[in-house]
């Protein structure tokens, strides 16, 4: 049978090591009031001694109430998943207690070390404090102990000779030893060890980087770290961490953990701290800040919304987060290896003073990044309040379905999506949806069409500001072009949907494709139904649409195409009229040769193309730079050519229907249209029904379509392509 877990919640008591409990569970673990039981972490790595007693108020049975010290003590936080066993040994008696007192954090304030006379007086303090607190453990810190206009800190090292965590009880025949600050005990690291750390739990899709920051702060609470004894560069790694990423992604959530991983003091540097235009009183208040973290350690600083804090600068810059930032680095500089630990959260690393990612200031540097598919599906779950590490296939379909979405869009989805649900719920019957007794895994279920709906109202953050489209085309509202079709869905579906099977063969997915061929031939609509196919996130860009007449602008717009490409990745970014933007550097305008070579960096540069696809049409493919089409790049090209008589006649038929007269015969007006692209045959077909509506409107009488009616409108659409011009586009593709 599993043992039930708890979770750790705070009590009013003051005896340390008291711990409350429901009164059925006491009876569950066959435990009365006083008795020794062991709080055990679910990873089984620590068990610790506590006193059980029946909770004073009310509480649920999955909740253990304990003092703020044995939080501290045990390395418990808030909401920490604990077990608990009955233990069998009693409380023993301490004959004797060796303390040792706790050096202040600020070597400044350290006083001085106690003679013979002063120990044995503190001592006999001490005895006071110890028999006044109920029970007893190694490693119990008693802090700010007052006598003679002193206050110092002591630490108790062992009881009866033993460091290992046993409950004592303090009677009046003990004996008090001090020993000096220095002497440090094997069991002070046992429990330093556990202080610092931040849990994975209520946190989707970030482990590997909580992992990261779990090992940074293990020189923060590990006495071994800060044995003076070894040599410096060997007692652990200390500078600040720089959490960057997009909005919405969790950086404030991570900031919040890190000041719940137990730190003695947690300061906040936010737009409060430097709200003042005063920068006297803005420098004061952060050196102030920086000061009383030192006095505090182990403590941190959080600095949320650097950029707003202490922003990039130029060399004119007098606004007052340019003083900020280099104050900033001067007080980063003051807590390098100490045990004040400095964190900030920024949206985008260059918007901030560079000077602050130097070594030993905030040089650890951590993307919080947009999530995958994987972190998408543990967002859900912890949002739904659903274990992280089991399966939910409604929540998997919708975390494979929102490329691009970050943590705070999934929560702004989950509200909506439930919002919907109500609604749907209130159409339906006279019961409320909130009324009805249904566990979360029925419930999500039951909402897999608010999903969807809300799905089609939303827009993920990373794709504000820029043109996204949703595309609805399907292979099957283009009439032939199956070869394309077919190369299409190889070179950005298979990627998509056979990785798997593409790694075992040591297959890697293409960066780009070029369409070309005559205009009005379709290129646009296979592009769109590309993206439609493959479920990718789609944006769409015309060449023209980038060029500017101001230098750098044109380069700095298709920069930023694919910075949000990437965010947004997996997405087709689609490039129509790439000649505009792609022409041979040789015959470009001026400034064309940066822009080509802007281009071929983002597709084809140090930074990997991962998980973006470029999709470019284009009716003039020898105007194009020929590095654009070689390997690596838009090296696949794909002719979009006149439809064939297949084509012509999946073209008809796909037309709306109308009254068409017995002698219409769509083989023959599919023989009749050779020569045309798709977009002529569209509007011979939309002439012919506005002729007839015509007909229609002006007597009232319902007339129908006849061969003739075909006949007259394809003798006023002209053909736009010629032979020649088909001869060019073909001599183009095979002299490649």
């Amino acid at each position: 049978m599993k043992e039930p877990e708890y979770k750790v919640r705070p009590s009013a008591g003051k005896d340390v090591f008291r711990i409350f409990l429901s009164p059925s569970q006491l009876l569950l673990h066959k435990l009365h009031a006083g008795d020794v039981c062991h709080l055990v972490t679910l990873d089984q790595s620590s068990t610790r001694p506590a006193v059980v007693w029946p909770a004073t108020e009310k509480i649920r049975d999955d909740v253990v109430q304990t003092s703020r010290a044995l939080q501290f003590l045990y390395g418990f936080k808030l909401d920490s998943r604990i077990s608990i066993r009955r233990g069998e040994e009693a409380i023993m008696d301490a004959g004797e207690i060796t303390l040792c007192e706790i050096p202040p954090d600020e070597p400044a304030s350290a006083l001085p070390n106690l003679d013979h006379e002063e120990r044995s007086g503190w001592a006999w303090l001490l005895k006071h404090y110890l028999r006044k607190a109920e029970i007893l453990s190694p490693g119990m810190v008693f802090d700010s102990v007052e006598a003679c206009e002193e206050r110092r800190s002591f630490r108790i090292q062992s009881i009866n000779s033993s460091v290992d965590p046993i409950l004592y009880r303090a009677r009046p025949s003990c004996k008090i030893c001090l020993q000096d600050g220095d002497s440090e005990s094997p069991n002070n690291s046992d429990f330093g060890k556990s202080l610092l750390v931040v849990p994975s739990e209520r946190v989707g899709g970030l482990d590997k980087q909580i992992k990261l920051l779990n090992e940074q702060f293990i020189n923060y609470s590990d006495p071994h770290e800060r044995n003076t004894t070894m040599p410096l560069f060997y007692r652990g790694y200390y500078g600040g961490v720089l959490l960057h990423g997009a909005s919405g992604t969790g950086k404030t959530t991570v900031l919040r953990k890190i000041s719940e991983a137990g730190w003695r003091r947690v300061f906040h540097i936010d737009s409060t701290t430097v709200g003042s235009h005063n920068f006297g009183e803005i420098e004061t208040a952060i050196r102030r800040i920086f000061s009383e973290a030192l006095y505090c350690q182990p403590s941190v600083i959080i600095i949320d919304n650097l950029e707003s804090i202490a922003g990039k600068h130029n060399s004119t810059d007098l606004s007052p987060s340019m003083n900020v930032g280099q104050t900033l680095c001067r007080e980063l500089d003051r807590i390098d290896r100490t045990q004040t630990l400095a964190v900030g959260a920024t949206r985008s690393l260059m918007g901030i003073d560079q000077d602050l990612r130097r070594g030993g200031r905030l040089d650890l540097e951590i993307e919080i990044p947009i999530p995958d598919s994987k972190s998408r599906a543990e967002i859900l779950k912890v949002l739904c309040e659903l274990p992280k590490d089991k399966p939910h296939s409604n929540l998997e379909r919708v975390a494979a379905r929102t490329h691009g979405f970050v943590g705070a869009d999934l929560d702004r989805l989950l509200r909506r999506a439930v919002k919907i649900a109500k609604a749907q719920d209130r159409g339906e019957s006279s019961s409320n949806l909130d009324r009805r007794p249904m566990e979360p895994q029925a419930l999500l279920e039951s909402m897999e069409e608010a999903f969807n709906s809300a799905l089609r109202l939303f827009r993920p953050t990373v794709l504000q500001g820029i043109t996204l489209e949703i595309p609805e085309t399907k292979w099957s509202d283009i009439g032939g072009q199956q070869e394309v079709k077919d190369r299409l869905e190889q070179a950005v579906v298979w990627p998509v949907k056979y990785s798997d099977r593409m790694k075992q063969l040591g297959l890697k997915a293409k960066k780009g494709l070029l369409l070309y061929g005559p205009p009005g031939c379709s290129k646009t609509m296979t592009a769109r139904a590309t993206a439609t196919e493959s479920g990718l996130n789609f944006i769409a860009v015309r060449g023209a649409e980038l060029l500017n007449m101001y230098v750098g602008e044109t380069e700095r717009a298709v920069r930023e195409v694919f910075a949000q490409a990437r965010a947004a990745s997996p997405c087709i970014v689609f490039f129509d009229e790439i000649d505009a933007v792609g022409a041979a550097r040789d015959y470009s305008q001026q400034g064309g040769i940066h822009t080509v070579t802007t281009l071929l960096n983002e597709i084809d540069g140090f930074e990997e193309l991962k998980d973006v696809f470029v999709l470019a049409a284009t009716n003039k493919p020898e105007f194009l730079d020929p590095a654009l089409i070689r390997a690596g790049r838009l090296s696949e090209t794909l002719y979009v050519g006149l439809p064939d008589l297949e084509a012509r006649r999946d073209i008809l038929q796909m037309q709306p229907a109308v009254n068409l007269s017995d002698d219409v015969d769509v083989m023959a007006l599919s023989e009749m249209t050779e020569g045309y692209t798709g977009a002529e045959i569209v509007k011979i077909c939309q002439d012919t029904s506005y002729a007839c509506m015509e007909k229609q409107t002006r007597s009232g009488e319902v007339f129908r379509v006849r061969s003739k009616h075909f006949s007259a409108a394809l003798a006023g659409v002209k053909r736009s392509v010629t032979p020649e011009m088909v001869k060019k586009y073909k001599a183009w593709g095979a002299g490649r």
